[in-house]
């Protein structure tokens, strides 16, 4: 038969564990920080040219959505990358293919926090729309 103190010492580690859990939950689904979450920007002169900024960085950003609406791919990439790529070096960038989205959700990404820069593969005129949620 158990004693009370092992009965204590078991009923607290259960108390750490859910804690614990709790803890989990919030860093996975963080509670909306801001009243315009989502932020949705709108793009529509996007050109061939590197380095041009889509959206800033942000501490209290908890997930990215990107899409793109247009007719040509588009790259994109961390602002903050440390050769900014070109259309003849693509290192560092993700393909995001006409009519394709791609996301970054706060259960896999929590701090998915940096600034984005993109470029389109042809045109000056593209469209681009980002989704971010507070």
């Amino acid at each position: 038969m158990a004693s009370p103190d092992d009965i204590n010492s078991t009923l607290q580690g259960i108390a750490r564990q859910l804690g614990l859990q709790a803890q989990s939950d919030t860093n996975a689904l963080p509670v909306a920080s801001a009243a315009t979450s989502p932020r949705a920007l709108a793009i529509n002169n996007l050109g061939t040219s590197a380095g041009t900024v889509i959206v800033a960085a942000s501490t209290t950003r908890h997930g990215i959505v990107f899409h793109n609406p247009g007719t040509s791919a588009i790259y994109i990439y961390p602002t903050a990358i440390q050769t900014t790529p070109t259309a003849t070096a693509l290192g560092g960038t993700l393909l995001i293919a006409a009519g394709s989205t791609m996301s970054f959700p706060s259960a896999q990404y929590p701090n998915s926090n940096c600034g984005w820069s993109a470029f389109a593969t042809t045109g000056s005129s593209q469209s681009f729309t980002v989704i971010e949620f507070f």
